[in-house]
């Protein structure tokens, strides 16, 4: 077959030497990873230069720059950024809102040994995880409470801390204010609500089988150190029970996604209760939300916003990349090659499941490797009438099972990092150094990336999952 055509953008030698500069920046960020400077800052640089690689390698500059503005000015892109730009706000309110407090009020008043701590602490992370949608951002924030606490009442650290961070994927997972949800759908061109729904039972399924085996691990494996009640109170001085109430803005968030509102405003709908709330009841100050001094604009809201802004410029330059390799037919080419080789809806799916496993492999950076993979899982998807619904599923738990185990993989090494902080005020907290230890004890990310790459092998909730792909795009002709 010849792609190269009018409509493609021509590169000297052929289409496939546009896939040269995104091999350069995966290599890139594969090299940063390995040695420590995974940042948002030093993935800009290695993206920015193959941009300009691109423009070097096409046979018009000009027609290359021009395609690169136009592909970044899709509709994925500025959804996305809409969505994260809202999900940051309320998530800055939250964290600012003394649900942290309440959740660790709940693990501290309850006194629990052993396993019923860790089965705790992976409770907790999930409803943190879920309500943020951030899972690293559940990592940093419960090693830093729940870690302390564990340690003093028993806990083996690594299997709390593969509590935690299976937490951290759980939410990321199920959100609908997560950027792996966010970016899923969108690479699809499905609707949030509908994904959700899709994907309950088979979350529900791997968090209840995660939390069995958290439980039975923490009871197997005990820590070796003891402090006093007094040092175990201090602990939770700071724990507030009225943090509590801020869970049902969280649950406003979710019920009104699955609901099929708009997730804008439902995150907007989560923001005003949790103000509502949290002003009156004293949990929030208006200059905890938002605060002008000194000619700068402060507080949770603003801090949501930025918080974002690493990740925003990251995935524009990055989806750029990916898609010169559309523009060019590179992708179609590669898609013809695959395609080959299908011959069963099983074999597109586990086809799928490979190209997501590899680009998060290389990766492990979440949504990086869903916007990578995103094109030629979605052209599988189209050949073969996959589900939409089921494949967006894919892209977020296969990637999860890398990202949130991985040694490279941000989640393992901001845990890492945390419990050296923590260290520092405890110091009989034992220190994480290496995340390859932490690697067994991530039980939920083997678990939801494994339920799915079963239900891809046996077919299980195939039928289902097409019926809601099915309603979804008759809907849609309808309205």
């Amino acid at each position: 077959m010849n792609t190269q055509k009018k409509d493609y953008l021509e590169f000297h030698g052929g289409p496939l030497i546009s896939i040269i500069p995104f091999g350069t920046f995966l290599t890139g960020c594969f090299l940063l990873a390995c040695t420590g400077y995974a940042t948002f800052q030093a993935y800009w640089v290695i993206a920015a230069f193959c941009v300009v690689l691109c423009l070097l390698l096409a046979k018009s500059p000009q027609e290359c720059f021009y395609s690169i503005i136009k592909g970044t000015s899709t509709d994925l892109i500025t959804v996305v950024i809409f969505c994260w730009i809202f999900s940051g706000i309320f998530a800055g309110i939250l964290k600012v809102s003394g649900l942290t407090s309440g959740l660790i009020w709940l693990g501290g008043v309850t006194h629990l040994k052993s396993g019923w701590f860790i089965a705790l602490s992976f409770l907790l992370s999930c409803i943190y995880s879920t309500s943020t949608g951030t899972g690293s951002g559940t990592v940093l924030m419960m090693t830093s409470l729940l870690y302390p606490a564990g340690i003093a009442l028993g806990a083996h650290p690594l299997v709390l801390g593969g509590s935690i961070i299976s937490g951290g994927c759980f939410g990321d997972n199920l959100s609908p204010i997560s950027d792996t949800t966010i970016v899923a759908t969108a690479t699809m061109g499905v609707d949030i609500p509908g994904v959700m729904r899709s994907r309950i039972p088979y979350t529900l399924t791997a968090g209840s089988l995660s939390l069995a085996i958290h439980t039975i691990l923490g009871f197997l494996l005990e820590g070796n150190i003891h402090v006093s009640n007094t040092t175990y109170e201090q602990l939770l001085a700071t724990a507030n029970p009225r943090g509590l109430i801020m869970l049902f803005p969280a649950t406003l968030v979710v019920v009104l996604a699955i609901k099929g509102v708009n997730l804008v405003l439902s995150m907007t709908a989560g923001g005003i209760l949790a103000i509502s709330i949290g002003i009156p009841t004293g949990l929030l100050k208006i200059s905890d939300v938002l605060k002008f001094e000194n000619g700068t604009a402060t507080g949770s809201v603003v801090d949501g916003i930025s918080g974002f802004s690493g990740l925003i410029i990251f995935i524009f330059l990055s989806y750029a990349l990916s898609h010169i390799m559309t523009a060019s037919g590179a992708i179609d080419l590669i898609l013809e090659k695959i395609k080959e080789n299908i011959h069963s809806t099983q074999q597109a799916e586990l086809i799928n499941c490979c190209v997501i496993a590899l680009s998060s492999l290389a990766l492990c950076s979440t949504v990086a490797s869903q916007i990578i993979a995103g094109p030629i899982m979605k052209g599988i998807a189209d050949k073969y009438d996959l589900s939409l619904y089921r494949t967006a599923n894919f892209s977020d738990a296969i990637q999860a099972m890398f990202s949130y185990t991985m040694p490279w993989g941000g989640p393992g090494m901001v845990f890492c990092a945390t419990s050296l902080l923590v260290a520092q005020t405890y110091s009989w907290c034992p220190v994480i150094t290496n995340p390859v230890s932490l690697i067994p004890f991530t039980i939920h990310a083997f678990f939801i990336g494994g339920i799915f790459l079963f239900s891809a092998i046996t077919g299980i909730g195939r039928k289902r999952d097409q019926q809601l792909d099915d309603d979804y795009r008759f809907q849609n002709i309808l309205f």
